[in-house]
């Protein structure tokens, strides 16, 4: 029985592996679908280039190498490799023996690069979910004068009969409060002065 049990562990590994490499496939699929409709809208929304979308596309790229490496390990286990062998049944037990132990480490190394995609699938959702997003950045002031001067910040505020813009370097601009026009808000600064 120990016999019949040792030659007929390769063959077991093997169907394991087809089994685990098909839902490793499914999983990834699933994954990588999930990412490629809601990540590109959740990407866009960052605000920032560095870190966050730098380290989105890291994160992402290690998992999608994860989980090739992982299908190829599963494909080498249940694939095997062809070697040649005397035909003996010493040198049978032998070769078999070795197969066997080559595909388990596969099938294992397979399952263990498998979880370790999950940690950074989770963390690029997370980097996505929690950066800074464009949305959430405050809208800008931007102030025409009478003499067609225009003039952006991040804040105004009123001091001594003239109203301050203040930008992100500090004041912008020092106006007189009867020479102002138009008060608007505005995305972004880069129309204004």
């Amino acid at each position: 029985m120990a016999d019949e049990a040792r030659f007929n562990a390769l063959p077991d590994i093997q169907r394991s592996a087809e089994r685990w490499g098909a839902t490793i496939l499914i999983i990834t699929g699933v994954l990588t679908t999930l990412t490629v409709v809601r990540g590109a809208s959740d990407l866009a929304a960052l605000r920032d280039v560095w870190p966050y979308k730098v380290l989105v596309g890291t994160l992402a790229g290690i998992a999608l190498l994860l989980a090739v490496a992982s299908v190829v390990r599963a494909a080498m286990a249940a694939q095997g490799q062809p070697v040649n062998i005397v035909v003996s049944g010493p040198r049978y037990a032998e070769e078999t023996t070795k197969a066997t132990k080559v595909a388990n480490e596969h099938l294992k190394n397979s399952r263990r690069l498998a979880l370790a995609i999950v940690p950074f699938y989770m963390a690029t959702l997370g980097l996505m979910a929690f950066a800074p997003q464009k949305s959430d950045e405050p809208s800008k002031i931007n102030v025409t004068d009478d003499v067609g001067g225009r003039y952006c910040g991040l804040s105004a505020k009123h001091t001594k009969g003239a109203l301050v813009i203040v930008g992100e370097k500090g004041v912008v601009a020092r106006l007189p409060l009867s020479s102002i026009t138009q008060i608007t808000s505005v995305a972004d600064c880069k129309k204004g002065k």
